[in-house]
């Protein structure tokens, strides 16, 4: 349980083993790459390479021809690919001029049969009319116009029987008459004017139909089967090229994945004369296997060093946890990583979160179906949220077994407890007796996470040398001995009834502390051997400090007091379930187990959810606000992203 330990490698070798180099770098899995150029011991004579990636235009290409042979590219691998890398175009450009000469016939044939489908629409609509399209369109001076108005307009034109046209209405349906209308070509534009207005929606009629509408329908069904023979040729053809190309596709597609990457990672290597150097941060237990990679590259030079050995360097970091608190990491990273110098708090985080819930929500029931549901989402969807549900449904449960609720009963559980305590209840919430034992008993598991928050703190300070840090911070040795100063006073007062507040104790313990905290910027300076104590001016410093301290005052009582939640949400667990088995008992009979199932699902699910935020937001505000700096970066080693040419095409 601790922050991965990391070397920093430099590899170095000839400018022509560079792509080489990459491709093992990516194929590692544990590289997290640099940019060389930063690093102050290459600063001189460095170059960087600013060239177009030449892989990128080839991926797109090659995933565009993918999707239109229905071609899935999820999980290729490049293994067994039987093309060099200098006839990647070649094979494109011939598979790309075999695809777009059958896309282009697909589409012409697919426009053809949508036409014709169309026009059988429309015909289909002029069966009943004896005419003949081919006399029809010759009319030198007559203008016919097919089409279909609707109903209410149809209905209109009673008021327009004085202007120049035949109407004839053929067809009519719910919402349409499907009509023609004639008139002469040199009244076309006003008639055709009129009969917009009225919403007519005309229908042309194509001019390969021949003959009689019947006719014409005969003729176009001939040729709508034989396209469509036509477009099933040309979809086998399409088939049989991806049938047989599917594997080379495939191959090559991961095989310009990762040469695009590798091309991509080369703004990150530098060049001196004739060399590259490519910089980054591996593990340090893959030292070895990270060598041997690169053993039979000859003029390639391998270097490793402590990454911090320079100081300026921001090391990345990966955490490393076991089975049990690694699901929390996710709760670490939400706040933000911590430093490579510092402590892992995820095991912290771990504890104090499923105590906090575990009390906050305690049931054995319940906790039990959280921490079954939990399990099936970490296992079955990998869900880093079902790890910590699977976790604190166990902790519900050992609480609830302290509680004796199962489900919100009550009594279950009261033999079992005579048995072991020799009494009926351990802690009887609703119990008003017990009120203010949990109230004051949350206050004080708050005062001991604090405190722990807070030597915490002071550990990184150690770790970090930070002798401010360590003894002047409110989160230091001095907030330390003022805060546990005056929760011994406050205890020693109201439980045992002595008089802490001595003169002594209060100079000591209370006044020292706080001006230490007050001065811990000068007092700090001094331990660095500075000597401009008051940058800004003593004023100055006073003003501003003596509102720092206020507020260091205030966020001691808040982030205790935060903790009167933790108490508050174990009586409003259990007086929400007897809200459920009140309603129970109203409705009776049959409804009643039904309504204690709803009510136990809504309980777990609307309560858990608000429980496992508060027990966030104490973590959050009142824990890691003490300690934790969240300015770590992400170690990310190189890979290759398979999916996101893919992605860009489709």
């Amino acid at each position: 349980m601790s922050i991965e330990k990391m070397s920093l490698v430099t590899i170095r070798g000839d400018r022509s083993l560079l792509d080489e180099v990459l491709l093992r770098c990516i194929g590692s899995g544990n590289f997290h790459p640099e940019a060389a150029q930063s690093f102050s011991e290459y600063a001189g004579g460095l170059s960087v390479m600013k060239e177009e990636n030449p892989y990128a235009a080839l991926s797109r290409r090659l995933d565009a021809l993918a999707a239109n042979a229905d071609i899935d590219l999820n999980g290729a691998q490049y293994e067994g690919l039987d093309l060099a890398n200098k006839d990647f175009p070649e094979y494109i450009d011939g598979l790309d001029a075999r695809m777009k000469k059958l896309l282009t016939k697909k589409r012409g044939s697919e426009q053809l049969i949508d036409s014709h489908k169309s026009a059988l629409q429309r015909l289909r609509h002029l069966t009943s009319l004896e005419v003949n399209f081919d006399r029809l369109f010759s009319c030198k001076y007559l203008k016919l116009r097919f089409g279909r108005l609707p109903l209410d307009s149809y209905m209109k034109l009673k008021n327009y029987t004085d202007r120049p046209f035949i109407f004839f209405s053929y067809d009519k349906d719910g919402s349409y008459s499907w009509c023609l209308y004639i008139c002469a070509a040199a009244d076309a534009q006003e008639i055709d004017g009129l009969f917009q207005s009225l919403y007519f929606e005309r229908i042309r009629v194509p001019d390969y139909a021949h003959g009689t509408p019947q006719e014409a329908i005969s003729f176009i069904e001939g040729d709508l089967a034989r396209e469509k023979k036509v477009l099933e040729g040309i979809q086998k053809e399409i088939g049989e090229i991806a049938q047989g190309e599917r594997e080379r596709i495939r191959a090559l597609h991961a095989k310009l994945c990762l040469l695009g990457d590798a091309f991509e990672l080369r703004s990150k290597a530098a060049f001196v004369k004739n060399d590259f150097v490519v910089v980054g941060y591996i593990p340090r237990r893959e030292e070895k296997a990270f060598s041997e990679t690169f053993r039979d590259l000859e003029n390639v030079s391998l270097t490793l060093k402590d990454p911090l050995e320079d100081p300026r360097l921001k090391v990345p970091v990966r955490l490393k946890n076991n089975w049990l608190v690694r699901p929390f990491e996710m709760f670490v990273d939400m706040y933000g990583l911590p430093s490579y110098q510092d402590l892992d708090p995820t095991p912290y985080v771990a504890a104090t979160y499923i105590l906090l819930f575990g009390i906050m929500f305690g049931d054995l029931g319940q906790g039990l179906v959280l921490s079954l549901l939990g399990l099936f989402l970490y296992k079955k969807k990998k869900m880093a949220l079902g790890g910590i549900m699977s976790r604190i449904g166990i902790s519900s449960m050992v609480f609830g077994f302290l509680y004796g609720s199962v489900f919100g009963f009550e009594e279950l559980l009261i033999p079992v407890h005579q048995a072991i305590f020799g009494r009926p209840h351990l802690i009887q919430v609703m119990d008003g007796a017990y009120t203010n034992l949990l109230l004051l008993g949350a206050v004080g598991l708050g005062a001991v996470i604090i405190t722990a928050s807070i030597l915490f703190n002071i550990v990184l300070g150690l770790r970090r040398r930070d002798w401010e840090r360590v003894f002047f911070s409110n989160n230091g040795l001095a907030g330390l001995v003022f805060y546990l100063a005056v929760i011994w006073a406050a205890a020693g007062t109201l439980f045992l009834g002595q008089t802490v507040l001595t003169p002594p104790y209060i100079i000591l313990l209370l006044v020292l502390p706080l001006l230490l905290v007050f001065a811990k910027e000068p007092l700090g300076k001094l331990l660095r051997g500075e000597r401009d104590l008051f940058h800004e001016g003593v004023v100055s410093f006073v003003v501003e400090n003596f509102f720092e301290l206020f507020e260091v005052l205030l966020s001691f009582v808040t982030n205790t007091m935060s903790f009167l939640r933790v108490g508050a949400f174990v009586l409003v667990h259990a007086g929400m379930m007897v809200v459920v088995f009140t309603l129970a008992e109203m409705v009776g009979g049959g409804a009643s187990p039904v309504v204690i199932v709803l009510g136990n699902l809504f309980v777990m699910g609307m309560e858990g959810l608000i429980v496992g935020i508060q027990a966030l937001r104490l973590e959050f505000y009142e824990i890691f606000s003490r300690f934790f700096d969240g300015e770590g970066e992400p170690f990310v080693p190189v890979a290759v992203d398979y999916s996101a040419q893919q992605d860009e095409a489709a």
